[in-house]
């Protein structure tokens, strides 16, 4: 045996080589793994055996494509990867990898082009890490993030791209290797890009959270070119090597087309109620001459010219100008109906109790005599338009007070108390009543339950009252029964308890 100064340059590359097999070999929890050019597994390291479950001679000749989810596999993303490798040097592809029992774990994995020195293409190698086996918790996290609805972009201090998750890939047609390490401005339309550098760079300064459905018209910009509207929420956060940004991105085309229309259809809306509005009220008005006439000339007949007339003639007179008088007050009514869904509402603190004192008091000047016992309880408030408010008291303590006509022993009470949960006020009366049957027809305009010439009336005061309680967020209702009273409840938000 000759000994020489210098090794046999094939003998250390083969120790070289035998070397790094016994080396990769080593690696127990890692599956380190090449690849031929068209992405067949060309060698397969025990770490490999153990991440996926696969024998070596069960992979080697098979595509890279069998460890990964077939809806990836549908939308090209192995050759994808690969693709990109060739073409970089280098890529990141992390995401659900299969083994061989069916079973999906979260794999960081990645992949280098692997060339001869004329720079030909040879294969790749690839490194595989099972994150699931980190923690349980940590699996479960990733699927989480990779499975939320809405695209997640998580970005450095200097606005470069660290992670997205999988909908972001789909959002944007970007694959994440693609995005990560690049600047967050790739997804910001050119034209908005120089601002949204310097709105970043304030954030950095004052980082807040920023919640989704904010006011702000937002655009995104696709791999293709295409924009979309956006929102966007930002989450701060501290990161392994500093302060992150969470980005969470919601394509609303759907949403902003939706707005548009119903903000159309809302402004057509108003348009229609305006010229209504104003054809009630010319046609009111026009309605308002002929029956001041028609009332001012048999009012003329019954004073001058009665004597010729028999008393058949004469009640045939009265009938015609007490027509004309429910024919005008049913236009009043009605104009009102249409008045209390117009102008803005009033929501200030509202004493209910006063108010109802202040009703009472008119009612009993009114011209009727009789006696009544009203019940007001003290110190009902409530958050309102007073106004309108007022006009609800009117009508239910005005229905209580024509209802008790025929009653004794009338009694009208006006309190407050819990109805399923709730609290609601009340008017309530011992007097007529009505068939709990035909109660939802009450709050329907023109509407009776008794005729006009046992309760006078137009039929529209309840359907304003009701009207009045929407608009204020609020709900009415009754409880009643023939011939033994009835009673009117409604609910105001933010209403008061009563005192004592």
């Amino acid at each position: 045996m000759t000994a020489t100064g210098q090794g046999d340059p094939g003998s250390a590359s083969l120790v070289e080589e035998a070397g790094l097999r016994l080396l990769v070999e080593s690696v127990r929890d890692v599956a380190i793994f090449t690849l031929d050019p068209e992405g067949r597994v060309a060698t397969w390291n025990g770490g490999a055996e153990r991440t996926t479950g696969w024998r070596a001679d069960e992979v080697i000749g098979r595509h890279l494509s069998i460890f990964h989810l077939a809806k990836d596999v549908a939308r090209g993303e192995p050759e994808a990867a690969l693709r990109l490798a060739a073409a970089q040097g280098s890529a990141r592809d992390d995401g659900w990898r299969l083994r061989k029992d069916g079973s999906r774990f979260w794999a960081s994995v990645e992949i280098a082009a692997l060339r001869d020195g004329d720079g030909r293409l040879r294969g790749f190698g690839g490194v595989t890490c099972d994150l699931s086996r980190r923690t349980h918790s940590d699996a479960l996290y990733r699927q989480l993030v990779e499975e939320a609805p809405d695209a997640l972009v998580v970005t450095g201090q200097r606005g470069r791209i660290q992670f997205v998750n999988s909908q972001a890939e789909r959002l944007f047609g970007w694959r994440r290797g693609e995005l990560v390490g690049e600047s967050i401005e790739t997804l910001v339309p050119e034209r908005f890009r120089a601002s949204h550098v310097g709105q970043r760079a304030g954030y950095v300064k004052a980082p807040r959270v920023r919640p989704l459905h904010s006011a702000l018209d937002l655009h995104a910009l696709r791999k293709d070119g295409s924009e979309f509207p956006a929102d966007i929420a930002l989450s701060p956060v501290q990161g392994v090597d500093g302060p992150e940004v969470i980005s969470t991105i919601r394509d609303v085309t759907v949403r902003r087309a939706m707005e548009r229309a119903l903000k159309k259809a809302k402004d057509e809306l108003e348009a229609a109620n305006c010229e209504l509005e104003a054809f009630s009220e010319s046609v009111a008005n026009d309605l308002r001459a002929p029956l001041r006439q028609i009332e001012g000339f048999v009012s003329a007949l019954l004073a001058g010219h009665a004597d010729p007339l028999d008393e058949t003639g004469r009640a045939h007179l009265g009938r015609v100008r007490a027509g004309a008088e429910r024919m005008a007050q049913l236009i009043d009514d009605l104009l009102q109906l249409s008045g209390v869904s117009r102008g803005p509402l009033a929501r200030d603190p509202v004493d209910l109790s006063a108010l109802a004192c202040s009703v009472v008091s008119g009612l009993a000047v009114s011209g009727d005599d009789r006696a009544v016992e009203v019940v007001i309880a003290d110190g009902l408030s409530a958050h309102g338009d007073s106004g309108l408010l007022r006009l609800v008291l009117e009508n239910l303590l005005g229905n209580a007070w024509k209802f008790t006509a025929r009653t004794p022993a009338a009694r009208i009470e006006l309190g407050v108390g819990e109805r399923g949960g709730e609290r609601a006020f009340f008017v309530r009366d011992n007097g007529a009543g009505f068939d709990m049957r035909y109660g939802e027809k009450l709050f329907r305009a023109f509407q009776r339950l008794h005729s006009a010439s046992e309760f006078p009336g137009t039929g529209i005061g309840l359907a304003t009252v009701r009207r009045i309680i929407s608009r204020h967020g609020g709900r009415v209702w009754a409880e009643g029964s023939i011939g033994a009273g009835a009673t009117f409840y409604f609910t105001l938000p933010d209403a008061a308890p009563a005192a004592g």
